[in-house]
């Protein structure tokens, strides 16, 4: 059975159906009036009448011609037609801007100009517009991804999260921005596209059927001309694609309703071909309406079901002083991104011929060549000085274009509009005199009569409305609006954490993403100061992935506020909290730290033998290392400088074996029977391993691990109540307790080490250390850190490394950011940071350039949001972070607003007074 294509009926009637309808701009009265005197001239002269319309077409006259109220005539593809010319449409490819060197932005300025020049003579037309955060496609892609816990009685449950989520990340009125580059097709009315507009002009839409072959040859003649500009825009900077149905429906949708609400669903785009009659539906997405003089267009439509109101204000940008990107300035077309209403850009310009603008500058220097000429030799006066500068420049630019041979000084024409939308006409004033005020002094945005014409502009297809703010430039000039400028961060399925500071639009990080398909380092490093939110952004990511993806994650906190996250109602039954001090003995045994390899998990055969063998000897070796390395710190300082005591020790380790069930009271035992020696070191160290306080945790074997392998997804290991050394205070100074809870502290490390590794290769696991200083500052916190940096990504964990200064990473494993493990960090986070020192070092930890400025932007990390609250933050206040991943760097909020995300806020309250200060 033959089964007939899926195609439009219009396209297979095209022209016909509509032959019957009278010509454009006559009605049907007076097309019936022209044909009953056609057939009595026909019956006078004898001759048959032709049959009439219905007759031939079977449409009923009354049917009203649908004539579009749009410039636009057709779509192909990417083309689009219209009555004097064919318009290339291209979606422009986003490039990174914040937190880059000059030298990388100047280079992006660079390439963006060249682009440009490839594309002399031809009409280009920008259009920068914004769409909502794709949140229905997040929501499906997530939901694949997770893997979540069940749902509990007195929970928020995980189809309430999705939906939450999805509001919230809706909730910004822009998110993401879009760029759009229209490139006129030159040759695209050629001789027959001016006959069919005469005709269809002339005859109606009985030409459309006649005209159909015609036109499609033409645009078959223009194949070789769009395949070049289509090279152009993929192989420059531009990195322009083709726009696809959706993203052409799109921008006439934000087009056609200039100012409204953008859709968060948008209907299904037609095929790559749009009829004239396919135009009516955007042509009626909304009413535009203006009073004279009104300085705003009222534009009425409908936005997510709901009528909604707009008032549009279209600026021009006006005259332009002095402007220095990167140096001073931000890109001119990139000032109105961090208001926070979308602010829409529509731009015509022009690159002129060098030829046409060597002779415009020649023009201009005779003119005031004349000038001064009347002034010195007619009247005898002296020239006004601005004459001199008037020369001097256009020598400069007419010398600049006659030895530049980059393209940068060739010279364009063009307009640049602004629509700026307002709920009410004086809201829209209001963020008017804001634009003026951000781009004040050095460029002038002006607001003038005409509104409707002028909005018109943004419409593709539509003609210019007037002349007025004409701009003449150099390439290098509009090189420096770089439009496409935008947040370049995130992936597209993991949880939402973030929002971009400066667009709003919702950030997604699955945490394991990079480390599986790129093969890069977890080992993340979050800095800041006292009260940036260090560890409030550590509990947020762990509870957002043991929810969604039921991942291990294992907690250090030294000061005791994570183990309420185990109360969560989503994660109760899958969480544990652990106070050290109250474990049972040799909870924190070094010997039980690190586990021995099992000989299952490595291949048979004498491969897999070998690499067995390695990897066992390694772990004897390092469990003898951190023996000593312990009993070393237990030791008191006078003592441990000895030159015999790491030969003492080795010795006595040796004699007890490294096997995993012996403990430190057998080594204490062994140095007894070392002689003098020996028996003095172990008497040094009976003090601070009394069985009865904290250091029971050292001695003796525990019977079963602390957790329990499936269920505890979440552990928190609480070493709250240890008494940290002093800051400033010299070891030699140290109380017992204070000597006792740094080795304890970096224990409490190796343990969360020895469950990543107990824990399946293939799971996901994170872990989460807080005090970095105190882990760096002995030899065995930094090789459990080395450690970790190491073997993450064999066992698939993220590892989170807190601290207050970047210094104590960028000496891990090196003397700098480029030799040390700094090296390795694809990801980091960089909290609020005041001091000079401290600034310098975290942005050499980002791997930003110092010296230009970005310090200050990390001591304003957060301000507002503690301003507002009295110095303190709020669990729902925003906490600002700098977030370097990969190639890109961006200004961060961590976001957990929303009322699903209640429960959360509340047991990571930062009130001191309730909850300890997160530090």
């Amino acid at each position: 059975m033959l089964r007939r294509p899926a195609v439009d009926d219009a396209a297979l009637i095209r022209g016909s159906a509509a032959a019957a309808l009278p010509p454009a701009g006559l009605t049907h009265a007076q097309w019936a009036d022209l044909e009953n005197r056609a057939a009595r001239r026909s019956r006078r002269s004898g001759r048959k009448p032709a049959a009439p319309p219905r007759a031939r077409t079977g449409v009923d006259p009354a049917v009203r011609e649908y004539r579009p109220g749009l410039a636009l005539r057709g779509i192909s593809g990417h083309l689009t037609r219209t009555d004097t010319g064919t318009m290339a449409w291209y979606s422009v490819a986003p490039r990174p801007w914040s937190m880059r060197g000059d030298r990388d932005r100047e280079s992006l300025m660079s390439a963006l100009g060249l682009a440009l020049s490839q594309l002399p003579g031809r009409w280009l037309h920008w259009r920068v517009t914004w769409r909502p955060y794709p949140a229905a496609e997040w929501a499906r892609r997530h939901d694949e991804w997770a893997n979540p816990l069940p749902d509990a009685p007195d929970g928020v449950s995980w189809d309430e999260h999705l939906v939450g989520e999805q509001h919230r990340a809706l909730a910004a009125p822009k998110a993401v921005k879009e760029v759009f580059l229209g490139v006129e097709i030159r040759h695209g009315r050629g001789r027959l596209g001016s006959i069919g507009d005469k005709l269809t002009g002339q005859a109606g839409r009985w030409a459309d059927r006649i005209l159909g072959k015609w036109a499609d040859a033409e645009l078959s003649a223009l194949d070789d001309e769009i395949r070049q500009v289509d090279s152009i825009m993929a192989t420059s900077a531009l990195g322009g694609e083709p726009v696809t149905a959706a993203e052409m429906l799109h921008l006439l949708y934000r087009s056609c309703a200039l100012g409204l609400p953008p859709e968060s669903v948008m209907p299904a785009a037609p095929h790559g071909e749009w009829e004239r009659e396919d135009l009516a539906a955007v042509d009626g997405l909304a009413r535009w309406t203006t009073d004279p003089y009104a300085p705003t267009v009222k534009v009425a439509g409908v936005a997510g079901g709901v009528p909604v109101t707009r008032h549009v204000l279209i600026a021009s940008l006006g005259r332009m002083g002095e402007i220095d990107v990167p140096v001073e300035d931000l890109p001119w077309m990139t000032v109105p991104d961090e208001l926070p209403v979308p602010i829409e850009w529509s731009a015509r310009m022009r690159v002129l011929p060098q030829d046409q603008a060597a002779r415009s500058l020649r023009q201009v220097a005779d003119r005031v060549d004349a000038q001064q000429r009347h002034y010195e030799y007619d009247h005898g006066l002296d020239a006004p000085p601005v004459l001199a500068r008037q020369i001097d420049l256009a020598a400069h630019v007419r010398d600049e274009l006659e030895t530049d041979h980059t393209g940068l000084s060739g010279r364009c024409e063009g307009w640049w509009r602004i629509a700026i939308p307002g709920r009410t006409e004086r809201e829209a004033i209001e963020l008017l005199d804001e634009l003026r005020h951000r781009y004040h002094p050095k460029i002038a945005v002006e607001r003038s009569e005409g509104q409707y014409r002028l909005a018109r502009e943004f419409i593709p297809g539509e003609p210019l409305a007037t002349t007025a703010f004409r701009r003449r430039m150099s390439l290098r000039h509009v090189s420096m609006a770089v439009p496409q400028v935008s947040d370049m961060i995130g992936d597209a399925h993991g949880p939402l954490l973030f929002t971009s500071r400066a667009s709003g639009r919702a950030l997604a990080w699955d945490p394991w993403h990079d480390m599986d398909t790129r093969q890069v380092s977890g080992l993340t490093p979050i800095i800041g100061g006292l009260g940036s939110g260090k560890t409030f952004l550590m509990g947020v990511l762990a509870a957002q992935v043991v929810r969604a993806q039921g991942a291990y994650v294992t907690l250090l906190d030294p000061s005791g506020p994570l183990t309420r996250l185990t109360t969560l109602p989503e994660l109760r039954g899958y969480s544990r909290g652990l106070s050290l001090l109250d474990a049972p003995p040799g909870t924190l045994n070094p010997y039980a730290m690190i586990s021995d390899p099992d000989r299952q998990q490595f291949d048979a055969g004498p491969a897999g033998d070998a690499a067995w063998q390695r990897d066992f000897d390694a772990a004897q070796a390092q469990r003898s290392t951190l023996v000593i390395s312990v009993v070393t710190q237990l030791l008191p300082a006078s003592i441990r400088r000895g030159s015999e005591v790491q030969q003492l020790l080795l010795q006595a380790v040796d004699r007890v074996g490294v096997g995993a069930g012996h403990h430190l009271g057998e080594v204490i035992e062994a140095l007894r029977h070392a002689g003098e020696d020996g028996e003095r070191l172990a008497g040094a160290l009976g003090p601070i391993l009394s069985p009865s306080g904290p250091a029971r945790l050292l001695l003796g074997s525990p019977d079963l691990a602390p957790w329990a392998g499936d269920s505890d997804r979440l552990l928190v290991l609480s070493t709250k109540g240890l008494a940290l050394p002093r800051e400033g205070v010299d070891q030699q100074d140290w109380g017992l307790d204070e000597q006792l809870s740094l080795p304890l502290m970096h224990l409490a490390a190796w343990l969360a080490y020895r469950r990543v590794y107990q824990l399946p290769r293939s799971a996901p696991k994170l872990v989460g250390l807080d005090e970095l200083r105190w882990l760096s500052m002995t030899s065995t916190g930094r090789t459990l850190v080395t450690q970790f940096s190491r073997d993450n990504r064999k066992y698939r964990a993220r590892v989170l490394v807190a601290g207050q200064l970047a210094s104590d990473v960028l000496h891990l494993g090196g003397d700098s950011a480029e030799s040390g493990l700094a090296s390795l960090c694809h990801d980091v986070f960089v909290g609020r940071t005041t001091d000079e020192a401290a600034q310098r070092d975290a942005l050499r930890l980002l791997r930003v350039p110092t010296g230009i400025g970005y310090e200050t932007r990390l001591g304003d990390l957060s301000t507002g949001a503690l301003a507002h609250n009295g110095g303190g933050l709020a669990a729902d206040a925003p906490r600002e972070f700098v977030w370097r991943s990969g190639d890109y760097c961006e200004d961060v909020r961590l976001d957990v607003s929303g009322e699903h995300l209640a429960g959360l806020r509340a047991v990571l309250d930062t009130n001191a007074a309730r909850a300890g200060d997160l530090r």
